[in-house]
């Protein structure tokens, strides 16, 4: 019989085969006879099920205790108690369109990019060149730690017979990914930037909504932007970034081989030339729906999404457990979370991330780390 148990694995059709029973046996309390049946045929169902032998009850016992008019009731009462199945959620996809650095402390990390020099100019007959210079600008970020922390008791495990705490360590984690993902919108996402990209003028933000026109003239005003000293930049817009609800209207700009808002047939030139890119945190109201244009990251860092050196996303830990399992003869085995603490039983288990952005110009640009790599609009007028 040792052997038996010792080979016994629990499926989760016992689960349910075990709140049938406690279904059936909540059914007649006082009944001690019908109660002790009951156990018996279970427990033969029960160690059928796991494919082990043990003791086999009459088969008159078992009709007895149960018909097949049993089943449907029990069965039907035992899954009117059920856990619904987690929600899906909207994740961002800024990973392809933000810049991804790391910085190798807490500490603040700097970067710099230098002017280019000035032009050349005509040099007379033995006259001295003009010196010229070149000048030097700098942000800085940082990161920080960001947790939370979950504890439950290790009855509620054992009592699991439904398997909803299964998946709590792997919801845990999948907060901090949609945590992640409302922090890097918030970078550009924000009355800062966009006050900023306005007031830089109709080059970095305007006011039209999502339409073929306006999509255009954000196209346009990348290829307008020059350096300080007047050299124009060649840079394009390579990513549209929306709120899902513009979805299905840049498909259709995006598209179709025509101009989707004209009844003639003017061909589409900006068909395939934009990635769309979703951003569930993008905040709007009513029908003014903002959007972004990006350059590509590799090209130019228009937002930066920083990350300490050599980590590479959320960690999950578990609180070491001070219950360690012991043999008569004293000898310790291996610790187990799931055992919880040595006093109360308590479970507890944390995410932790360690990220950060630009923080020199929180008043100004906010997470916005070069403007020439972003436009913005607002999409208050047609």
């Amino acid at each position: 019989m040792t052997t038996i148990i010792a080979n016994y694995r629990p499926r989760p059709t016992r689960r349910i085969l075990n709140m049938v029973l406690e279904m059936a046996i909540a059914e007649a309390p006082q009944d001690n006879a019908r109660t002790a049946l009951l156990s018996e045929a279970y427990s033969h169902i029960d160690y059928t099920l796991a494919d082990v032998d043990g003791q086999q009850p009459a088969v008159g016992k078992i009709k007895e205790a149960l018909v097949t008019g049993h089943f449907p009731y029990y069965l039907g009462r035992t899954i009117s108690v059920a856990v619904l199945d987690r929600y899906n959620f909207q994740m961002g996809q800024w990973r392809d369109y933000l810049y991804q650095d790391t910085t190798p402390t807490y500490n603040n990390a700097e970067r710099y990019r230098f002017s280019e020099p000035a032009r050349p100019v005509k040099r007379r007959e033995k006259e001295e060149a003009y010196s010229t210079c070149i000048s030097e600008s700098r942000y800085t970020m940082s990161v920080d730690d960001y947790a939370k922390q979950l504890d439950f008791s290790h009855r509620i495990l054992v009592n699991d017979d439904l398997g909803a705490f299964n998946n709590l360590v792997q919801k845990l984690g999948d907060s901090c990914k949609r945590f992640e993902d409302w922090f890097a919108s918030a970078l550009y996402d924000n009355a800062f930037s966009q006050v900023a990209l306005i007031a830089a003028g109709p080059a970095y933000g305007g006011t039209g909504r999502l339409t073929t026109a306006n999509l255009a003239i954000g196209w346009n005003a990348f290829l307008q932007r020059t350096d300080a000293q007047g050299n124009p930049l060649a840079i394009a817009p390579k990513f549209l970034v929306i709120p899902p609800i513009l979805q299905l209207t840049a498909n259709q700009i995006l598209q179709s081989e025509r101009i989707a808002e004209l009844a003639t047939n003017s061909i589409n030139p900006l068909q395939g030339a934009l990635q769309i890119k979703t951003d569930p945190y993008i905040a709007f109201a009513g029908i003014n729906i903002p959007w972004y244009l990006f350059a590509a990251p590799a090209d130019i860092p228009a937002v930066t999404f920083a990350r300490l050196q050599g980590k590479t996303g959320p960690e999950l830990f578990a609180k070491a457990p001070d219950k360690i399992p012991m043999t008569p003869a004293g000898g310790l085995g291996a610790a187990d979370w799931q055992l919880g603490s040595f006093i109360s039983g308590d479970i507890e288990i944390s995410v932790e991330d360690t990220i950060g952005s630009r923080n020199d110009s929180a008043a100004t640009w906010a997470g916005i780390t070069d403007q020439n790599g972003i436009y913005y609009s607002s999409g208050t007028m047609p």
